[in-house]
């Protein structure tokens, strides 16, 4: 190959890397940090006992229902999988985590019954029949199950100070409600919005839901004939889970027998987290089975931070280690490989960001993992070619030509390997979970780039030195190194034989 396509190679790829970390610089961009690097929270969730057999259509339909509330949370990119009968989540970067547990694990069942009863807090005045109905008090309830919809229910309602609307009281002083089975259910609903109603004096927000053609039917049916009542009995309760939410009475200026129309219905809300909590909650859908945690952990920050300059100073060992094996064993052309790796290095870091932003990839501890291990497989292509090379001139070959053999020969050899390398990691990406995942997607990434670089970067390069005659008898390149003097003396002759022809030949023209 020419001097001049041997620096068209090295241009193009120089150009190409500016071009990707000109975008970086220009658009600000950083990389991704999963959550191990830059902390989080990690949970497991497994399927509450007693709800009979749940087969993997249901387990897929909870893993996405979860994947929509975490979305609606804005946490970038998580991690959500199925691990046998076990939900792995994972969300960096979440600063409430009390919020992100309310949200991933609670059930949603939505529905809305009638009010038969009001009882209060304290049964020890009511007939013991009364009583016996009331069930237990609201503290000694642990309100996990969901209650069944064809049947009457007594749960207890989430009651806050009259004097202070944001603080709840406590479960002791809570009314239960006794009422009929479910006359609109939440699977119903189309849409739920956070919204503060305007012109208040003190700020109210509600959460607006509406119904599907069905929804909006029984809504209509259900909220006429409370209007034909009075008293306790006009109340709809809203029941999320176990807990009455609410229980508003239907307003007086609803017609007797014609109900609310339009398929809307409002729930007033005691805050602005509330009302977009709940909103974001019923929008995404219920949970079609009932999950505990098995575990819920939190990572500081600080410990994510501590595990990312762990993993970079490995690198930069690995690095240092490796440059100076290189130099040591190759001289100058060591050292040219290690330009080889830094290149290797600044391409990889550039195209995780880009690809961070483009695709959404996340950095974690594994992936670095990944890209360390890389840093060998790049060495490995610099040496194979430098050791072609020698193998070239041993046998007979000038500098020259035996840079262009070498490089051939290796190439085949770089190839292969790479593509066992990028199989396996393909592989190990669509079969594994979680972090094994990262691991596997840095080392595609990274045999991919070896692959590339060592076709233009690293092939112009030593195609260039080889091409010097200064750099070529300069000892300290080592271009000569590891070869006697008869090699290097037939080579010479080689050479020397070759011009003579080449001169016969302009004689005879």
């Amino acid at each position: 190959m020419s001097r001049g396509r041997l620096i068209t190679l090295i241009v193009t790829y120089a150009v190409a890397l500016a071009t990707v970390w000109g975008w970086i610089a220009v658009a600000g961009l950083e990389p991704r940090l999963g959550l191990d690097l830059q902390g989080g929270v990690s949970a497991n969730l497994i399927p509450a006992e007693g709800q009979g057999e749940i087969d993997d259509e249901i387990l897929d339909q909870t893993v996405a229902t979860i994947r929509e509330r975490v979305d609606a949370l804005g946490v970038a990119e998580p991690d959500i999988a199925r691990q046998g009968d076990t939900i792995q989540v994972q969300l960096p970067g979440v600063a409430d985590q009390e919020q992100a547990r309310e949200i991933i694990g609670r059930t949603a069942q939505l529905q809305f019954r009638q009010v038969l009863e009001v009882l209060p807090p304290d049964t020890s005045d009511l007939s013991e029949t009364a009583t016996a109905s009331a069930g237990a008090t609201c503290d000694e309830r642990a309100d996990t199950a969901i209650p069944p919809a064809d049947e009457e229910v007594v749960l207890c309602l989430r009651t806050y100070d009259p004097v202070d609307p944001d603080v709840e009281l406590p479960r002791e002083q809570w009314n239960r409600l006794r009422m009929g089975p479910v006359a609109v259910s939440g699977a119903n609903l189309t849409d739920a919005s956070a919204q503060l109603i305007p012109q208040q004096i003190v700020e109210q927000w509600i959460v607006e839901m509406e119904f599907d053609g069905e929804g909006a039917d029984a809504f209509a049916e259900v909220t006429g004939n409370l209007a034909c009542l009075q008293g306790v009995q006009r109340q709809l309760a809203i029941v999320l889970d176990s807990i009455v939410e609410q229980a508003p009475p239907v307003s007086q200026d609803v017609a007797c027998g014609q109900g609310i129309q339009g398929g809307s219905a409002v729930v007033n809300t005691v805050g602005e987290n509330d009302a977009k909590d709940l909103a974001l909650v019923l929008k995404a859908g219920a949970l079609p089975i009932q999950l505990d945690f098995g575990t819920f952990q939190t990572i500081s920050p600080t410990l994510g931070q501590d595990s990312l300059d762990a993993g970079l100073l490995a690198g930069l060992l690995g690095l240092v280690l490796v440059a100076l094996y290189l130099i040591v064993l190759y001289r100058g052309m060591g050292a040219a490989a290690v330009l080889e790796l830094i290149a290797f290095g600044v391409t990889v870091f550039g195209l995780i960001i880009v690809l961070g932003e483009v695709i959404g990839f996340t950095l974690t501890l594994a992936g670095i993992a990944g890209i360390i291990v890389s840093i060998g497989i790049a060495a490995d292509s610099s040496i194979i070619y430098r050791e072609r090379y020698r193998d070239e001139v041993r046998a007979g070959r000038t500098i020259r030509t035996a840079a262009d053999h070498a490089f051939t020969k290796a190439f085949r050899t770089n190839l292969t390997g790479n593509t066992v390398s990028f199989l396996a990691a393909v592989v190990l990406y669509l079969l594994a979970v979680g972090p094994v995942r990262g691991f596997a997607f840095t080392l595609g990434l990274s045999t991919l780039i070896d692959t590339l670089l060592f076709a233009t970067f690293t092939r112009g390069v030593f195609g260039l030195v080889a091409r010097s005659p200064k750099l070529v008898d300069a000892p300290f390149m080592g271009l000569r190194a590891g070869v006697t003097s008869e090699q290097l003396a037939l080579s010479a002759n080689v050479g020397s034989g070759r011009k003579g022809r080449k001169n016969g030949k302009k004689g005879r023209k």
